[in-house]
C-alpha cells in the first residue's frame, strides 16, 4: 500500500510538471501572438490587400495571408506585371504542392499589391521567415532584397535558407511586392507567413527572437564549458562527462542553425553545407543522447542495440556527408526520426529503478519530459503556418533538471562517502582498542613471566643447572622483547590521542645500546651476522627518555635484523651541530625506492616479495619516527635494493655546561625556598581568622585517618564536615556549600574517582576544588584522578605539613576567584562606556535651550547613577533590593529621556520585599534589553520589570519585545565561547555569580522579532 502510494506521488509530480510546462508554453503563445501580431488583421482576395484604413504601430506585425497572385514556371517582368494572366493561391502553403507536377526543379512568381492610408508617412518593412530554397524580392519594381539566386535552370540556381528583411521605399500609397523564387526541393512554396509592418516592429520581433536564441545557446556554452572542464580535471577514465559535452556542442549547433539562421550569419558557408551542418547537428544530439544515458544509468541492459544504434548515426551522418540537399531533405522525414525516435527509446531502456533512486530519476525523467515537449511543439509549429518567437525555457527546464540530477547524486555519493568514512574510523578506533585491550591482557600474564623467571635467577639456587639457568636466562630476554612489542601497541593510541608522557634528561646512549643488543643476541644465532658498535667511550650524553630510547633503539636494530640474512650491521654515530647522529646500518635486502615514503606509515611491511623477512605488526618504524620527533630530532633512512639500509636518527646533545650552572645557584635557591616556608608560616596565623568561614568536606573510609585529619584541619581554623563514605558526601553536597572536598581514592562501592566525577557534573574545578587522598603514585593512577577532575593529589602516608600546604593553596585560589568575580561585577559598572557619559551631557546640553527643569531633574538621575556606580558597596557579596532597584531607576530615567517613546518601562515590583541581592545583578539585565533589545528596533519597544514573591524565593524576570536573540548565538552566550566577546561579559558575570551564590544562574528564552525574557531566583 506504501509503494503503492509512493509510485503514485512520482506520478502525479509527473503529470503535474507536464501540465505546467504546457501551460507555461500556451501562456508565452497567446502573450506573443496578442503582443506582436495584429488581432482580425485583414487578408488579401484575388492578389490585393486594402490597408488604407488599417493603423500601425511600432510593436505590432501584419502577417500577409490570403491569396495572392500566382505564375508558375514564369519570371514575370517587375516593371510590367500585367503581361500574363495569373492564378490564385492561398499563402501560406503549408508544405502544399504549388505546381501541377512534382518536378525535382521548379520557379515561379508570387505578387501581391497593397493598398495604404494617403497620409501614411510610416516607414515599413517586409521580413521574410521562410521561402525555399532561393528568392528575389520585387517592390515597386525595383530589387529590393533577395536570399540565395533564382534562375529558370537548376544549373545557374543557388540555395539560401536565411530570413531577410526587406525595406519598402517610403510615401508610397500602394506597394507592390513581386517575389520570384526557385527551388530544387518539390511541394515547396511560401510555408511561413511574410510579415509585414514598421520598421520598428520588425526589428523588434527580430532581436526578440536572435535575443532568446543567443540566451539558450550562453546556457549551453556554460554548461558545456563546466563539463569539458571537469572531464579534463578528474573524470578522464568517465568518459560521461566528455559525451555530455560533445551532446551540448551539437545542440549548439542546432539552436543557431535553427529558425533565424543565427550561425550562418556569423559564418558564410554554401546552401548545401549549411543543409548538412545543421542535420549532423540533429544526427549529434540523438546519437550522444543514450551515451550519456549509458554513463548515468552505469550500463545498458542491451549493448548490442546501443552498438545498430550508432553504426546506423553513423552511416546517416556519412549519407548527410556525402548527398546533395535535395536528396538530404527528402529522406529526413524517414531517416532522422529513426534516429530522434531510437535515441529517445534507447535512453529510457537503459532506466533501471534497482540501479536508481527515483528522487534522482525523477530529475531525469522531467528533463526528458521537457525535451519531448520541446520536440513536439518544434514538429508542430515547423508543419503549420504560425510565426512565433523561438522558446528557450523548455531546454533551459530540461538543463536544471539534469544538473539538479548530477547534484542530487554527487551530495547522496557524497553522504555515502562520509557514511563509509565514519565507518572505517570506528572500525579503525575498535582496532586499536582491540589491539590496546589485547596488549593489556597478554602484559599481565608477562609480566608475571618475566618477574618469575627474575625471581629464579636472582635466587642463586644451586640445584639450578647452568644449562636451566641460560634457558631461563633466555626466556627472561625474550619476554622482555614481547613486552617491547606490547608496548609498541599500546603506544599507537597514545602517540594518536597524544598521551605520550617524556621523562627527557640526561642519558649515555653506550649502555642503552649494550642492553638492547643483550637484548637481540638470540636473534643473530641463526644467522651469519656480524654486528660492529663503533661509539666512543666518551661520546656526548643526549638529552632524551633512556626507556624511550631503549624502544626507538630496540625497533631500527631488531628490523635490521629481520631484513638481514648475512652480513654486517653497523651502529657509529657522529655529533653534529648540537645534534647526535645515530645510524643503523645493514648490508640486508634493501627496500624498494617506492616504498621509501610508506615505511613509516602504521602497519606497513614492505612487499609481498619479501615475506621470507615478515613478522611483528609493522607498527616499529611508525613510531620510531613519532617518538624521535617527540624528542626534537628526525628519522630518515637511505636504501638500495639489494645492498642495505641506513637508519638515521638524530637526539638533542646534552649541554655540560647546564648542569654546573644548576650546581652553582642551587644553594641560594635552597635558602629563599627555606625563607619564603618560613614566611608563609608566619601568615598563616594572620589568616586563621579567614580560614574559620572556609567549609571542607572530608571523605574517608578508616574511621581513624578521618578524625585524624578532621583534627588536624580544625585545628588549623577550619569547619570541617567528615563523611565515611563517597555516597554519603554526595548526598551532603546537594544540601550544603563547602569551599574544599578532600576524598580518599580507594573507598568500598564509589571510589574517589566517582566522587570527584560527580563533583564536576555540577560544579567546575574553581567553584569546588577536590584534594584527592592516594596510596597510588604510579602516572596512570595520577592520571586518572586528574582525569575525573581532581585538582590535586597527596600520596599516602601523609605528610602534614604537604596536606596543610595544598589545602591552603586550594581554599586561597577558591576564595581569590571568588573575589575576582565580585570584582569583576564591580568594575564592569565602573567601566560606563564613554558614548553612554557623552550621549547624556549632550542630552542635558540640549535641555538646556528649553527645558531647564527636566535638565535639573536629569542632572540628578545623572549624579545619582554615576554615584551608585561608583559606590564601593558594589565589591560587597550583597546588597539590598531597594539600592539595586534605585541605580535601575537612574538608568532608565536618562534613557527614557534620551531617546523618548521609543523605550517604554512598566513595573511590577511587590511591596514590602526585603532581601539581600548581588549587587548589579539587575541592571547589566535591564540595560542589556534596552541596548540590544527594543532599541534595535526602529519602532522601539517596552520593557518589563517583574519582581515577585512565591513560596520559597523571589523570582525576578526582565522580559522586552525587542529585536530577540537568534538560537546559535543563545546556546553559546553564557558561555566563554560566545560569538560576541567583550560585549556579553556582564550577562556572563551575573550568571556566575548567582550559581556561585545560589547555584542557580540565569535563565534566557528568546525569540527573533518577538522578544527576550531573562529571570532569576533568589532563596528567601
Amino acid at each position: 500500500m506504501v509503494k503503492k502510494l509512493f509510485i503514485n506521488k512520482w506520478s502525479f509530480i509527473v503529470i503535474l510538471f507536464l501540465a505546467a510546462i504546457i501551460l507555461v508554453r500556451l501562456l508565452w503563445m497567446s502573450s506573443i501572438t496578442s503582443t506582436f501580431y495584429y488581432s482580425e488583421a485583414p487578408v488579401a482576395s484575388e492578389g490585393i490587400l486594402d490597408l488604407q484604413d488599417w493603423n500601425f504601430n511600432d510593436r505590432q506585425t501584419l502577417l500577409l495571408n490570403g491569396e495572392w497572385e500566382f505564375y508558375p514556371e514564369t519570371f514575370i517582368n517587375p516593371t510590367e506585371p500585367n503581361g500574363e494572366k495569373p492564378t490564385y493561391l492561398e499563402l501560406p502553403t503549408n508544405g502544399k504542392s504549388v505546381h501541377q507536377d512534382d518536378h525535382f526543379f521548379t520557379y515561379g512568381t508570387y505578387r501581391l499589391r497593397i493598398s495604404l492610408h494617403n497620409n501614411d508617412a510610416q516607414d515599413f518593412s517586409l521580413r521574410i521567415n521562410k521561402l525555399h530554397n532561393a528568392s528575389t524580392v520585387f517592390i515597386n519594381g525595383e530589387q529590393m532584397g533577395g536570399s540565395g539566386q533564382t534562375a529558370e535552370t537548376a544549373a545557374n540556381h543557388i540555395g539560401s535558407t536565411l530570413p531577410y528583411r526587406v525595406a519598402i521605399p517610403p510615401e508610397k500609397n500602394e506597394v507592390e511586392i513581386i517575389i520570384h523564387y526557385s527551388s530544387n526541393q518539390p511541394k515547396v512554396g511560401i510555408t511561413k507567413p511574410i510579415q509585414f509592418g514598421t520598421d520598428q516592429a520588425i526589428n523588434l520581433h527580430t532581436f526578440l527572437s536572435i535575443g532568446l536564441q543567443v540566451l539558450l545557446v550562453l546556457v549551453l556554452i556554460l554548461h558545456s564549458v563546466y563539463a569539458c572542464i571537469l572531464y579534463f580535471m578528474r573524470f578522464r577514465i568517465n568518459k560521461g562527462m566528455l559525451y555530455y559535452t560533445l551532446l551540448l556542442t551539437f545542440s549548439i549547433v542546432t539552436v543557431l542553425g535553427s529558425d533565424d539562421k543565427i550561425l550562418f550569419n556569423w559564418l558564410s558557408f554554401s546552401y548545401e553545407w549549411e543543409v548538412k551542418l545543421v542535420y549532423l547537428s540533429y544526427i549529434g544530439v540523438g546519437a550522444f543522447i543514450p551515451l550519456v544515458a549509458n554513463q548515468l544509468f552505469q550500463g545498458v541492459r542491451n549493448k548490442r542495440l546501443l552498438k545498430f544504434f550508432l553504426i546506423y548515426c553513423l552511416l546517416y551522418a556519412l549519407f548527410v556527408f556525402i548527398s546533395p540537399s535535395s536528396f538530404i531533405y527528402l529522406t529526413s522525414r524517414v531517416l532522422l526520426s529513426g534516429v530522434l525516435l531510437s535515441s529517445v527509446f534507447i535512453s529510457l531502456l537503459n532506466f533501471d529503478r534497482k540501479k536508481i533512486r527515483i528522487e534522482q530519476g525523477i530529475y531525469l525523467l522531467l528533463g526528458c519530459i521537457s525535451i519531448g515537449n520541446n520536440l513536439i511543439w518544434a514538429i508542430v509549429i515547423n508543419n503549420n503556418s504560425s510565426v512565433m518567437v523561438h522558446y528557450p525555457f523548455d531546454l533551459i527546464i530540461a538543463l536544471l533538471c539534469f544538473t539538479a540530477f548530477w547534484f542530487k547524486r554527487f551530495f547522496h555519493i557524497t553522504s555515502k562517502s562520509e557514511e563509509l568514512t565514519k565507518k572505517l574510523q570506528m572500525e579503525n578506533e575498535r582496532k586499536d582498542e582491540f589491539l590496546v585491550n589485547t596488549s593489556h591482557e597478554l602484559r599481565n600474564p608477562l609480566s608475571g613471566i618475566s618477574n618469575i623467571l627474575q625471581s629464579v635467577l636472582e635466587d642463586k639456587n644451586p640445584a639450578l643447572h647452568k644449562e636451566h639457568q641460560e634457558a631461563l636466562s633466555t626466556l627472561l630476554v625474550i619476554s622482555k622483547r614481547m613486552n617491547l612489542m606490547l608496548n609498541d601497541l599500546l603506544d599507537v593510541t597514545r602517540l594518536q590521542e597524544k598521551t605520550i608522557h617524556l621523562d627527557i634528561k640526561r642519558t649515555e646512549i653506550q649502555p642503552v645500546i649494550s642492553s638492547v643488543i643483550e637484548m637481540t643476541k638470540l636473534m643473530f644465532v641463526s644467522k651469519n651476522i656480524t654486528l660492529k658498535l663503533d661509539i666512543p667511550d666518551q661520546f656526548p650524553a643526549v638529552m632524551a627518555d633512556e626507556n624511550r630510547l631503549v624502544q626507538i633503539l630496540f625497533n631500527l636494530i631488531h628490523n635490521a635484523i629481520k631484513y638481514t640474512d648475512e652480513g654486517t650491521i653497523t651502529i657509529h654515530a657522529t655529533e653534529k651541530d648540537d645534534f647526535i647522529h645515530l645510524y643503523i646500518e645493514d648490508t640486508g635486502i634493501g627496500i624498494n625506492e617506492d616504498k621509501l615514503d610508506t615505511i613509516f606509515e602504521p602497519y606497513e611491511q614492505g612487499d609481498l616479495n619479501e615475506k621470507r623477512a615478515s613478522g611483528g605488526f609493522g607498527l616499529g618504524l611508525s613510531i620510531c619516527k613519532q617518538l624521535v620527533e617527540l624528542h626534537h630530532g628526525t628519522l630518515t633512512v637511505q636504501s638500495t635494493l639489494g645492498k642495505g639500509s641506513i637508519f638515521t636518527f638524530t637526539l638533542p646533545m646534552y649541554d655540560e655546561t647546564q648542569e654546573r650552572t644548576e650546581d652553582t645557584g642551587q644553594l641560594p635557591s635552597i635558602l629563599e625556598e627555606m625563607n619564603h616556608t618560613n614566611q608563609v608560616a608566619a601568615h598563616a596565623y594572620k589568616e586563621k581568622a579567614v580560614k574559620t568561614s572556609l567549609h571542607l568536606l572530608l571523605v574517608e573510609d578508616d574511621p581513624d585517618n578521618l578524625n585524624i585529619l578532621g583534627t588536624i584541619l580544625e585545628k588549623e581554623g577550619y569547619k570541617v564536615t567528615r563523611e565515611s563514605s563517597a555516597a554519603n558526601a554526595m548526598e551532603k553536597l546537594e544540601l550544603e556549600s563547602f569551599d574544599l572536598v578532600i576524598s580518599d581514592v580507594m573507598m568500598p562501592y564509589v571510589s574517589g574517582y566517582e566522587l570527584t566525577s560527580f563533583i564536576r557534573e555540577r560544579f567546575t574545578s574553581s567553584e569546588l576544588p577536590v584534594l584527592l587522598l592516594t596510596a597510588k603514585t604510579r602516572r596512570e593512577d595520577v592520571i586518572s584522578g586528574f582525569t575525573s577532575g581532581a585538582n590535586d593529589y597527596v600520596t599516602k602516608p601523609i605528610d602534614v605539613w604537604e596536606l596543610l600546604a595544598r589545602v591552603h593553596v586550594l581554599t586561597e585560589l577558591k576564595v581569590s576567584i571568588e573575589e575576582r568575580i565580585r570584582m569583576e561585577g564591580a568594575w564592569l559598572q565602573s567601566q560606563i562606556q564613554p558614548h553612554f557619559i557623552f550621549n547624556t551631557l549632550n542630552t542635558i546640553s540640549a535641555l538646556s535651550q528649553f527645558d531647564v527643569t527636566k535638565m535639573h531633574q536629569l542632572l540628578e538621575e545623572f549624579s545619582h547613577y554615576l554615584r551608585l556606580s561608583f559606590d564601593f558597596h558594589n565589591a560587597d557579596p550583597v546588597v539590598p533590593l531597594e539600592q539595586e532597584l534605585s541605580l535601575v531607576r537612574s538608568y532608565l530615567y536618562i534613557e527614557q529621556t534620551r531617546f523618548g517613546d521609543r523605550l517604554t518601562i512598566e513595573w511590577d515590583v511587590e511591596k514590602d520585599i526585603d532581601i539581600l541581592i548581588p549587587p548589579l545583578s539587575i541592571q547589566p539585565l535591564v540595560e542589556n534589553a534596552a541596548k540590544h533589545g527594543v532599541l534595535q528596533m526602529i519602532e522601539g519597544g517596552k520593557i518589563v520589570i517583574r519582581v515577585k514573591s512565591q513560596a520559597n524565593h523571589i523570582e525576578f524576570t526582565i522580559h522586552d519585545n525587542g529585536k530577540g536573540i537568534e538560537d546559535h548565538i543563545l546556546k553559546k552566550l553564557l558561555t566563554k565561547d560566545h560569538p560576541f566577546q567583550g560585549k556579553g561579559v556582564g550577562l556572563r558575570n551575573v550568571d556566575r555569580r548567582l550559581k556561585q551564590f545560589y547555584r542557580e544562574g540565569l535563565t534566557i528564552q528568546s525569540n527573533v522579532n518577538e522578544g527576550t525574557t531573562v529571570s532569576f531566583t533568589v532563596p528567601k
